[in-house]
């Protein structure tokens, strides 16, 4: 049986219950594709093992506390944070530096993320290789050693992380059938093919891969980080939309291929279930404080550690 139908005759029968049931089911659904929105669609990997536990009919058993959508809830956890890596990998295994690094701090008590981004030109020392830009970490030793340089960076203790290809996140968004957002200002580039023009517009996976990249602004990749934060938001109410529903088998099933994590699908499941209330306008945003400078002849973005300080003392659940 094809997942809609599942959908249709194995838990949405019934009169009133029915409704009720899939208000519910889609609350859960809604609340597994914004985490895929967090990770510029990896968390969406959760909303397919989700899928396929329910066609193997492990959560509709019976077994646990139920909710009353024949669905086991799951108990809040504690406060988790979780690298969300974005890589530019052109060649299927070539060693890629990481283009977008941010710790998202999720709380099963609070209805809200809190987003740390990294510019990833921060000048940062690398365990075993020395000094230079943190997303070389990737290219050398892949998310472990992104995680440990991290950890040294900040003094956290960050040890789950889930990454996704910049070419796969072009192919989710046209899957959800893209999203509005408003440009800010005129983004042309032709080396690149990047040619926006500002205003409110509905930009589809090509264009907006091109909004979240296009890099060349006089305030350096802090503009593009505040780009990315912007269009995370924006995003994340796309997914609310009802007519994304009808295409959660074709969106699980594309993303399920190409998202790396080290997360497990009980995990994915309980950060899914907590997050199932989330909007756009409950994402905080944040970005390591800095400027950029020259080091040695190399344009590096260097961090003003008293301003970090503050940054992180305002994020009380990063860990």
């Amino acid at each position: 049986m094809a997942m809609h139908d599942q959908y249709q005759t194995g838990i949405w029968d019934g009169g009133t219950a029915r409704a009720q049931k899939r208000r519910s089911s889609l609350s859960l659904i809604t609340g597994l594709l914004i985490l895929a929105v967090l990770t510029f669609a990896a968390f969406a990997y959760a909303g397919y093992r989700v899928a396929d536990l329910w066609l193997a009919g492990n959560l509709a058993t019976g077994q646990g506390q139920q909710d009353g959508s024949g669905i086991a809830e799951a108990a809040p956890g504690n406060p988790e944070t979780i690298l969300l890596i974005g890589v530019d990998q052109r060649v299927p295994g070539e060693p890629s530096r990481s283009d977008t690094i941010m710790l998202a701090v999720l709380d099963p008590q609070k209805p809200g993320v809190d987003i740390l981004s990294i510019p990833r030109d921060t000048r940062v020392k690398i365990p075993g290789h020395g000094y230079d830009k943190i997303n070389a970490a990737h290219a050398y030793g892949g998310p472990q050693l992104l995680m440990d340089t991290i950890n040294d960076f900040l003094g956290s203790h960050v040890d789950k992380y889930m990454e996704v290809n910049f070419q796969d996140f072009q192919k989710i968004i046209d899957i959800l059938g893209g999203v509005d957002i408003d440009v800010d200002k005129r983004m042309y580039y032709p080396e690149e093919n990047i040619n926006l023009k500002p205003g409110f517009q509905h930009l589809n996976g090509y264009d907006a891969l091109a909004y979240v990249r296009y890099r060349y602004d006089p305030e350096g990749d802090i503009t593009r980080v505040g780009r990315q934060q912007k269009f995370m938001k924006a995003l994340i109410d796309q997914t609310l939309k009802l007519s994304t529903i009808p295409k959660i088998p074709k969106l699980v099933s594309e993303i399920s291929k190409d998202v790396k994590t080290n997360l497990s699908v009980k995990e994915m499941l309980s950060l899914a279930l907590s997050m199932k209330d989330l909007n756009g306008s409950a994402v905080n945003t944040y970005t390591i404080p800095g400027e950029g400078k020259y080091v040695g002849g190399v344009s590096y973005y260097i961090v003003d550690q008293q301003k970090l300080t503050d940054v992180l003392a305002s994020i009380p659940n990063l860990r």
